[in-house]
């Protein structure tokens, strides 16, 4: 299933949080990121056993990080 993210709470959030402004433009490259790497870490975690590989789970978002 996948999930949105909205560009208006990422905007809004940006200026609360860090005081940061954004364009409604670079507000919907972000959600879209920011909706990309959420599917990612759902897809990962369901896949991944903490038990059996601790350390999978965040070598994978590293190298998320990376693209």
């Amino acid at each position: 299933m996948r999930k949105s993210v909205d560009p208006a709470a990422v905007r809004r959030l940006t200026g609360q949080l860090r005081g940061i402004r954004l364009s409604q433009k670079r507000a919907e490259q972000i959600a879209a990121e920011l909706a990309r790497m959420n599917a990612a870490a759902r897809l990962e975690g369901g896949l991944n056993d903490f038990n059996d590989q601790p350390m999978n789970f965040g070598v994978v978002l590293a190298g998320l990080a990376k693209r």
